[in-house]
């Protein structure tokens, strides 16, 4: 009957794919609903919101790293891989420099403290005013971010492998979640955590070893991907729109809010049995952070690999590539792990957020209101709060399709909200004279901005374009001057209690003598920062693409028409000194290929232009056949965006977009005129013909041998055309 209603459904799924993803609900759900078992034996609150302080570092860190690794990272890495290559595998190898910071002189803090909430910390060391205040943000962040964010990404991918529609994915999984959370507690979380921990990393292992072995290997994927894709550190003018600069100014501070300051993750801490389990535990994560950039980001940009070999076609959008990776290159069976590790990165995070809420509302808010409230009370408004706060991220969900790639959405969204927070945090725990109306002041005002960055951004007003992380610093900037102006002006009154919440000086943190042996929490800081600079290094460098060679004197376009097969389209750009045999060359008044073309040759044209302003510029290119583009030494990443009810047109329209200054730039535009079907490799993993692809290739060569290239600017409504003779941006 089951399988009866999924087909009617149109959804397609063999049956070992089925009985792999039930016995992962059934493995989950029954160890959740074991572990609320465990815990009716301590009913008492404690033990629900912190575990009764019994976590030893490997759960902690693999809790850590779960709730952290959830489908938004899943899907979107995937799909940055395939946009812009590893630039965005910043936001996994900066984390481990600031759990090194979390580990040394947060940790021991919040365990000392005895608290049970961050709010409660900013209590002990401000007032009550900051409590109540980062009580309703995290709360809100944790619904719109870690929530909301996540089951969309989920629910995205099994629409696409499955036909299941978005909506009831996610009711589904935000059901199954909720019923274990709600019953177990942070007991729960963290055992199902670590669970998924393992099955997530399993499952992406498998994905990319196979994408691995049929791209060929390292020498493949640098044969098909321009190399600028395969370093993590970019200038200003890559299209990622992540300069290097401010990958090191913006990430400190969403870094020290998300990892050092958000109660969905430091809760994960706060339930240690002991400081050395609390320092060693964030270490533990800040390894495993390690794999995200190969496991992750390597199969989206394998899959563009393979597009660029011919093997499938573009994407219409980047976020699509983890479902079509897994559709095209997994067998049956693995198709149904790699799903089941997809709802496990989901129910993790979504798990862990909801357990925070819970604490939130219950500790901050709701005991506040009634300070008597018993254990059993206090634990039943965090149920209640854990389903109301639900609904509301399912409701959001439904809108997240709007941001153009969801990862960056989600980041872009994080670095408007963690500037304050992170000021009152740093500022508290390292300057004495830091005071409650200063962190008041900062908190109320860098909120108020960040909103209104947020507004600007999502309505695209005063066509912003700015990086997300280096608008989160210059918010930054501004909180620590409200924060160190209001404090010199009102000075802060300590108590006891809050004398004791600062560090007297950095060096204060390291004078616990922690573990022996290679296990002491210091030994493992170094190695671990040591580790990332080397993974750094790794990636740093790569053989640049010769620069685009053209006479900006003369107007029109160079084309040249080369006698090889596809193949050869890539040695035009990656290796030069390999060219294929040219037939012709000439100067065309416009961007049209010639009239007759012999099948198997390849045509380039050449051509320069001459931007006015500084920004970033779309491009879109209508043609039947492959195209690829460079702007000076930069390839665009170019998206099938065809319309979906269309899918089977032979002409296509493909998008990119690239980050322009002002002057001259020299682009060259490779085309594949007349290529057969028959010149490209059309197998899927196991070697089967890639039907759907076959047929649409070979329809090419009925096609006119024409394209169009047209520009629009992000903020402009229409595109606008290229002038054939001199090419310039008004």
């Amino acid at each position: 009957m089951m399988f009866g209603m999924l087909a009617e459904a149109g959804v397609q799924i063999e049956t070992a794919d089925f009985i792999v993803i039930v016995l992962y609900f059934v493995l989950i759900v029954g160890i959740g609903l074991w572990a609320g078992r465990k815990r009716k034996d301590h009913v008492d609150s404690d033990s629900y919101f912190r575990a009764g302080g019994t976590l030893t570092w490997p759960m902690i860190g693999l809790a850590l790293f779960s709730t952290n690794i959830s489908t938004i990272h899943m899907v979107g890495f995937a799909g940055e891989g395939y946009r812009t290559g590893f630039a965005y595998g910043n936001f996994e190898w900066m984390a481990p420099f600031l759990l090194i910071v979390l580990a040394l002189f947060f940790a021991p803090f919040y365990l000392k403290s005895r608290i049970a909430t961050l709010p409660d910390f900013l209590e002990k060391r401000y007032c009550g005013t900051c409590r109540n205040w980062l009580a309703g943000i995290s709360i809100v962040s944790a619904v719109f971010i870690h929530i909301g964010f996540t089951l969309y990404t989920g629910a995205l991918v099994i629409e696409t492998l499955f036909g299941i529609p978005i909506f009831y994915s996610i009711v589904a999984a935000a059901v199954l979640t909720g019923i274990y959370t709600v019953i177990g507690g942070l007991l729960a979380v963290v055992v199902t955590g670590a669970l998924q921990t393992i099955i997530l990393l399993a499952g992406s292992i498998i994905l990319t070893i196979i994408a691995y072995v049929k791209i060929g290997g390292w020498s493949g994927l640098c044969q098909y991907v321009e190399p600028a894709k395969l370093t993590i550190l970019r200038p200003a003018s890559d299209p990622a729109n992540l300069p290097w600069y401010s990958v090191f100014l913006g990430y400190p501070v969403i870094g020290l809010w998300y990892w050092c300051a958000d109660q969905t993750i430091v809760q994960r801490v706060l339930g240690a049995k002991d400081s050395n389990h609390a320092r060693t535990g964030p270490l533990f994560a800040g390894f495993l952070k390690v794999l995200p950039v190969i496991v992750f980001f390597m199969p989206g940009l394998i899959y563009l690999a393979m597009v660029n070999r011919g093997d499938y076609a573009a994407l219409g959008k980047p976020d699509e590539c983890f479902s079509m990776a897994i559709q095209n290159l997994l067998p049956v069976g693995v198709t149904g792990l790699m799903a089941a590790a997809l709802l496990a990165a989901l129910m993790s995070t979504v798990s862990g957020a909801l357990n925070s809420i819970a604490t939130l509302v219950s500790y901050d808010l709701y005991e506040q209101w009634k300070p008597n409230t018993s254990d059993r009370q206090l634990i039943w408004v965090g149920q209640i709060a854990t389903v109301v706060c639900m609904v509301v991220a399912i409701v959001w969900s439904m809108y997240i399709g709007r941001f153009g790639s969801v990862y960056k959405g989600c980041v872009d969204l994080i670095s408007y909200v963690s500037p304050p927070i992170a000021a009152v945090f740093v500022f508290g725990v390292f300057w004495r004279k830091a005071s409650n109306k200063a962190a008041i002041w900062t908190m109320a005002v860098g909120s108020f901005l960040g909103l209104a960055v947020f507004i600007v951004d999502w309505f695209n007003f005063f066509g912003w374009s700015m990086p997300g992380l280096l608008a989160g610093f210059y918010l930054f900037c501004i909180c620590s001057v409200v924060m160190f102006i209001v404090s010199l002006t009102y000075p802060h009154s300590h108590t006891q209690e809050s004398e004791k919440l600062v560090w007297e000086n950095p060096l204060s943190a390291l004078k616990d003598k922690g573990w022996p042996g290679l296990a002491n929490y210091k030994f493992l800081s170094l190695a671990l920062f040591a580790t990332m600079v080397v993974c750094y290094l790794s990636l740093l460098r790569s053989d640049p693409l010769p620069a685009v060679e053209v006479d900006a004197a003369k107007p029109g376009l160079q084309c040249t028409v080369y006698a090889d097969d596809a193949q050869n389209l890539h040695e035009l750009i990656f290796a030069p000194e390999t060219n294929p045999e040219i037939v012709t060359t000439i100067v065309v008044p416009t961007p049209a290929a010639p009239a007759a073309l012999d099948e198997n040759q390849v045509v380039e044209y050449k051509g320069y232009l001459d931007v006015s302003e500084d920004g970033f510029y779309q491009f879109i290119i209508t043609s039947a056949q492959k195209v690829d583009i460079r702007f000076d030494k930069v390839t665009l990443s170019l998206f099938d965006t065809t319309e979906p009810d269309k899918k089977k047109e032979q002409v296509r329209a493909y998008t990119g977009q690239v980050h322009l200054a002002k002057g001259k730039h020299a682009f060259a535009l490779y085309h594949y005129a007349s290529v057969p079907w028959t010149a490209f490799n059309l197998t899927d993993a196991l070697g089967q013909d890639n039907q759907e692809e076959i047929e649409r290739k070979a329809g090419w060569v009925k096609e006119p041998k024409t394209l169009t290239l047209n520009y629009i600017k992000p903020a402009q409504s229409e595109a606008i055309a290229l002038p054939a003779d001199v090419f310039s941006f008004e």
